[in-house]
């Protein structure tokens, strides 16, 4: 008998390690697939501008060449862009994401009329497509408010929230247990107080995982500032720059592959120093519906 369970748990450990470099070798095959592009980005832009031109070019191996990037930003205001940029995208988002926490946390935790009604009426904008509200929203900013060539219509619309971030950060406030509003209650506190003290600090993983998905998507909107500030050259943004990098006439690809690792870098870094609250964040968003 026990030679039968030895030789069982011999075959268990074997299927487990079997299983478990098949997992790691798809892993590391889809690691390499998706690194790909961006070595032969970062490749490029470490070329000279008509080393791509040669023939049998090597994007691997070849002489490093910085010129791209000292070109990049003489001759463009990327510094200027980045400013603008951060500019437009950091107070809405710091604002968009606190006030779509307080109407997470009304909607998980309140009892007024019409709750339910509401919460679905502000869900469904979420799969209304953005495209489908861009002209009405340009002619309202543009006639009604006066914002036309201002950065007013990319700041302002974000410090109210957003019914997505709302929804993710309402999931989270489900999962908390009632004993604790109840025991801050007892000691005097109401609900401001109660999602001031207690419930906005738990939920601090889920805020920074929406305050990176929201300043990703924001950090890299093309269209936005193309249609409310792109005829401003003091406007632009980072984005908005670089499309100016190549023409239809000239296509600069070893700078345009410049622009693109410089405006990576930022993305990449913020991913890279709240990796691990962001893996919690995405975690804890869909315990609860």
């Amino acid at each position: 008998m026990e030679k039968t369970i030895s030789s069982s748990e011999k075959r268990y450990k074997a299927k487990r390690i079997v299983f478990t470099v098949i997992r790691y070798a798809i892993l590391v095959f889809f690691a390499i697939l998706f690194f790909i592009p961006f070595l032969f980005a970062l490749s490029t832009s470490l070329t000279t501008p008509f080393g791509i031109y040669e023939k049998g070019y090597n994007w691997l191996w070849h002489a490093i060449d910085f010129s791209n990037y000292t070109r990049l930003f003489r001759e463009y205001n990327i510094l200027g862009g980045f400013a603008n940029t951060l500019l437009y995208i950091l107070p809405p988002i710091i604002l968009g994401v606190f006030t779509s926490a307080m109407a997470g946390y009304g909607f998980a935790r309140l009892r007024f009329p019409g709750r339910n009604i509401m919460f679905f009426l502000l869900l469904s904008c979420v799969v209304l497509p953005g495209i489908i509200t861009l002209i009405p929203s340009y002619v309202l900013f543009a006639s009604v408010y006066k914002w036309a060539n201002t950065p007013w219509p990319i700041i302002v619309p974000g410090c109210f929230g957003s019914a997505l971030t709302m929804f993710f950060i309402r999931q989270f406030f489900l999962t908390l247990p009632r004993e604790l509003e109840d025991a801050a209650m007892l000691d005097g506190l109401n609900w401001w107080g109660i999602f001031l003290r207690i419930a906005l600090p738990l939920a601090t993983p889920v805020l920074i995982t929406q305050f990176i998905l929201s300043f990703n998507g924001a950090y890299n909107d093309y269209l936005g500032p193309l249609l409310y500030v792109g005829t401003v050259d003091k406007y632009k943004t980072l984005q908005l720059i670089l499309a100016t990098v190549s023409t239809v006439r000239n296509k600069q690809y070893t700078l345009m592959m410049a622009g693109a690792i410089v405006a990576l870098l930022p993305t990449f870094v913020i991913y890279l120093l709240a990796q691990k609250t962001f893996v919690e964040g995405i975690v804890m968003t869909g315990i609860k519906g």
